[in-house]
């Protein structure tokens, strides 16, 4: 969009530029047609031929080129006059000759950056753009950005919109400069739209960043659960280690209560065994050595 509005200026430039210097050649044609002196002037009747000299006439030989040049010392004093006017110097003076030619304003500047007319309120500016800080709360460098982009466009909106209210006649609602009221109207909604282009940039900018923020969030979810999982795992293994070690130990206190019971029960047990076929176990070896 600024590209095509830096090239329509340069042609209308170019444009403007050529009209002039078409009119001046002109006027320079038609001034030396007009001035210049006939050295040979047609007549009515016809006349006597006469010898025609071959020599240049005074009037139509031309100046020499260094007599319509200025002297020396004129050059000097031109130079000295030049060196008394070199523009503004303090930063006030600077600031106010840089809007000599400023027509409306609404057009960025050549390096892209924003600037207050003369005409407008900095104080009102200032209240403007920290309310929409305050409103959005930046919290990185390209939200801030993309908020004083926001800020930008609506005040070039908003100028837009002076500029287009002195187009139209106010008695009678009608366009009093149809050119003017073009222009402004362009810069209007080329400003609105980078309004709102930067609002959306900006929102979706945030949506990226709380997704992604809920995405890591659910990532810890899912850790902390796999954690627990496997605490409780651990935790049922040895409970089950646990309800083991218990069923051991009564299986032994039932042993050495029947052998309390019954002082041949551990031979007649370790008999009975040999005659099936079957070993004894640890425990069954730990109860027969017990005294």
């Amino acid at each position: 969009m600024r590209a095509r509005t830096l090239r329509r200026a340069a042609e209308r430039k170019a444009s403007k530029f050529t009209e002039k210097v078409s009119v001046s050649n002109e006027s320079a044609h038609n001034a030396a047609v007009d001035n210049q002196p006939a050295c040979q002037a047609p007549t009515t009747e016809p006349a006597a031929v006469e010898p025609v000299s071959l020599e240049p006439t005074a009037a139509c030989t031309p100046e020499p080129v260094e007599a319509s040049l200025p002297s020396a010392a004129r050059l000097a004093a031109n130079r000295a006059n030049a060196q008394l006017s070199t523009g503004a110097k303090s930063p006030a003076t600077k600031a106010i000759s840089a809007q000599n030619h400023t027509t409306h304003g609404l057009a960025r500047h050549s390096n892209g950056t924003f600037k207050l007319l003369s005409s407008e309120d900095p104080v009102g500016f200032e209240a403007f753009k920290q309310s929409l800080f305050d409103e959005h709360q930046a919290t990185t460098p390209t939200e801030s950005i993309l908020i004083n982009s926001m800020v930008e466009s609506q005040w070039l909106t908003g100028r837009a919109q002076r500029l287009l209210d002195t187009c139209i006649d106010p008695a009678t609602g009608a366009v009093t400069n149809e050119k003017s009221f073009s222009l402004y109207l362009r810069y209007q909604t080329t400003h609105r739209r980078a309004l709102h282009k930067s609002l959306h940039d900006l929102q979706k900018l945030r949506a990226e960043k709380r997704k992604a923020q809920i995405g890591f969030e659910a990532q810890n979810v899912r850790n902390d659960q796999n954690t627990r999982k496997n605490a409780l795992h651990e935790l049922d293994v040895h409970m089950k280690e646990t309800d083991l070690l218990l069923e051991i130990c009564k299986y032994t206190d039932h042993l050495m209560a029947a052998k309390r019971a019954n002082p041949g029960f551990a031979v007649e047990l370790a008999a009975e065994l040999a005659k099936r076929g079957i070993q004894m176990g640890e425990t069954e070896v730990i109860f027969t050595s017990a005294a």
